[in-house]
């Protein structure tokens, strides 16, 4: 004679509730959630400075008004306490770039740097338009070192009568993705770029 519905069910309970007390279903969760941290986190060495990954990932952040002709650029990492030993930005100016044809950036002449040493971001200002970028930055800690490195430029263009003004962006370096373009406005600037992790041995 097969059991009935209910005693299936009391049986399959006892199962489960012996097996939940050698592994009771909320700590399994948290310690699943453990191990996806300790795997997803960058390593932690004992002066505190994390290991090249996603909190010392650097970007460029870029910033224009409608009001105001001046480009802000502030290049610094993720983590906000992250220092590199170095940012290097290179500035060329005076080529001919409308944002909707290609550059030669071999011709670029890269006429000012702004430089810092330990320091947690480098800022540039500038009127100059169109404008382009050579970005790198080192950064190094007792479990490895890395180059976040970019090419990039910008030109805005003026407002039409229909229209806002705006913002063509284009890149030299693989793995560096640009929005172009897109209107200047406080609703899409500032946009962040993230630049490309190249390795110890891929700087300048």
């Amino acid at each position: 004679m097969s059991a009935s519905p209910w005693t299936s069910l009391q049986n399959i309970s006892r199962r489960r509730g012996r097996l939940g007390v050698y592994a009771p279903w909320p700590l399994v969760g948290v310690a699943l959630l453990l191990v996806l941290m300790i795997i997803l986190t960058p390593i932690l060495v004992s002066n505190g400075k994390p290991a090249p990954g996603f909190l010392t990932q650097a970007e460029v952040v870029v910033d224009r008004t409608t009001t105001n002709a001046t480009f802000h650029f502030y290049v610094w990492a993720l983590g906000e306490t992250i220092r590199y030993d170095v940012i290097n930005i290179g500035l060329a100016m005076s080529f001919n770039w409308t944002g909707t044809s290609s550059i030669s950036w071999g011709r670029l002449n890269w006429t000012h740097w702004e430089n810092g040493s330990d320091v947690l971001s480098v800022i540039v200002t500038t009127l100059a338009n169109p404008i382009a970028l050579n970005i790198s930055a080192h950064y190094t800690s007792p479990s490895g070192s890395t180059w976040y490195v970019g090419v990039l430029a910008f030109y805005v263009a003026a407002a039409s009568r229909s229209g806002a003004e705006t913002l063509y962006s284009a890149t030299a370096t693989s793995g560096v993705a640009v929005p172009s373009p897109q209107s200047v406005s406080n609703d899409t600037l500032p946009v962040a770029i993230l630049l490309s992790d190249v390795g110890a041995g891929g700087g300048p």
